[in-house]
């Protein structure tokens, strides 16, 4: 499947599993289907998503205790491609 239909297949396939669970009477699993797609539909209509959130909440942690390490530590080189190529060419210092 190409990739362009992957945000409308997965919409379809989710509110279809919804009206399943709607026509079986299963309330609370309809509901939590919604959320989920609800939340689908917001992070790809504002770019927002639970990770930037989630980043945003531990720096503000680590910067009120006094820890600046969270980002050294947890993310790797390959999340970091232009630290991760001064280190393979020798420029880097591994921290």
């Amino acid at each position: 499947m190409d990739e362009s239909w992957l945000y409308p297949a997965t919409i379809v396939v989710l509110l279809i599993l919804a009206y399943m669970q709607w026509q079986i009477n299963a309330k609370k699993t309809m509901i939590l289907i919604l959320v989920v797609l609800g939340y689908i539909i917001y992070s790809h209509e504002t770019g927002h998503s639970l990770t930037e959130f989630r980043e945003q909440a531990v720096e503000d942690f680590d910067k009120a205790v006094g820890n600046s390490k969270y980002k050294e530590r947890v993310v790797s080189p390959a999340m970091r491609p232009v630290e991760a190529r001064e280190m393979l060419d020798g420029n880097g210092s591994s921290k």
